[in-house]
């Protein structure tokens, strides 16, 4: 390949010369206090306050179907599950008085056979 066509990969990070540091102190030490420090801080979250702010009214419709796309599968699930566990309108008393009765008339059986067999 020739050299013109080559190009730095831009992903790679760019190494700090040796004095990077020296630029650092040298700006904290040009007459800048603390209280300026504070301020100028505070501008800055104000800044993003209201980046963040602009950015959620401009994605409000893309969030809340994001929300509702999580949430709605189990608000779904709950709701089928109680619809599951009711009863019919429709219901037949009798049938469901004899089904109670063999029920209970199995577990009188199982407890005197359990205790015949004890003795």
């Amino acid at each position: 390949m020739e050299r013109q066509y080559l190009r730095p990969d831009e992903r790679s990070p760019v190494p700090l010369n040796e004095n990077f540091w020296i630029n650092i102190v040298s700006v904290s030490n040009c007459g800048q206090n603390a209280s300026v420090a504070h301020e100028r801080d505070q501008i800055y979250a104000l800044n993003v306050a209201a980046e963040v702010e602009k950015a959620l009214r401009e994605n409000k419709e893309n969030i809340d179907s994001a929300i509702m796309k999580q949430i709605a599968p189990s608000a779904v699930n709950v709701t089928g599950i109680q619809y599951e566990n009711l009863i019919s309108l429709s219901f037949d008393h009798d049938e469901l008085i004899r089904q109670e009765e063999n029920r209970r008339k199995r577990m009188r059986e199982r407890i005197i056979n359990a205790a015949l067999r004890k003795e």
